[in-house]
């Protein structure tokens, strides 16, 4: 008996430190890509102006819900973008 809860509670605590290391990946990835935006916002090119980054996770999860092509969705991007306001670099 005294086994089975020494091994829960170690899994416990791996489950817990796990979450808490992609938690914190996801929020580095999520400082980069501002940090990225806020460079974008200077840039000049002639195929125009950047509208923004996103983290791959969250370009590929909110495409694994919406479906891929709600990135090609002009209204879906302005959307995103307005919810998240730190990644935008330009307007769409």
């Amino acid at each position: 008996m005294l086994v089975d809860e020494e091994i829960n509670a170690a899994l416990i605590r791996e489950l817990c430190s796990g979450r808490k290391l992609k938690e914190s990946l996801e929020k580095r990835r999520e400082i980069e890509a501002a940090a990225e935006a806020r460079r974008m916002r200077e840039a000049k090119s002639i195929l125009g102006k950047p509208i923004g980054t996103v983290p791959d996770y969250e370009y590929y999860t909110v495409g694994g819900k919406y479906g891929m092509e709600c990135w090609d969705n002009r209204e879906f991007v302005r959307d995103f973008f307005k919810s998240q306001s730190h990644l935008k670099a330009g307007n769409i």
